[in-house]
């Protein structure tokens, strides 16, 4: 397997005091690939990737379960509990976006934070970015 230097971090771009909304990229799909099919351009902090298709289409069952769930789904550090805040704004980037560092095809997000002690730690930076919770099936 070869190795890949670029990894992406997707960290909060941008934090809106007044009103308690960050915002950033949820996940980088990578969009080249070797002979082997395996990414040559990004992964994951964790070593893992999605292609543009996959990723879209994460986000649009990520959309579908807030429809459901009635938008209870932001939990903190993957615990699973819900409360945290709400998504107010979940996207693929139709183009770049400088202003949080967004790339087409890059799903996006602005959430409000309405849990008090993760707000606090949120200004604090002790909370720094978004992470999906899934399951994959890894192929050899």
């Amino acid at each position: 397997m070869s190795s890949i230097e670029k990894t992406f971090e997707v960290a909060i771009a941008k934090v809106d005091k007044e009103n308690k909304i960050v915002e950033g990229v949820v996940y980088r799909p990578s969009k080249e690939f070797n002979e082997k099919g395996e990414p040559t351009d990004y992964k994951d902090s964790h070593g893992d990737w999605m292609t543009e298709e996959d990723v879209k289409k994460a986000c649009h069952n990520f959309s579908k379960k807030l429809a459901i769930t009635k938008g209870a789904v932001i939990d903190k550090q993957h615990n699973e509990k819900a409360g945290y805040g709400h998504v107010v704004e979940n996207y693929i980037a139709k183009t770049d976006i400088p202003d949080i560092g967004a790339k087409k095809g890059d799903w996006c997000a602005a959430v409000e934070v309405s849990d008090d002690k993760t707000w606090q730690q949120v200004l604090k930076e002790e909370i720094t970015g978004f992470s999906i919770g899934g399951k994959a099936i890894y192929i050899k």
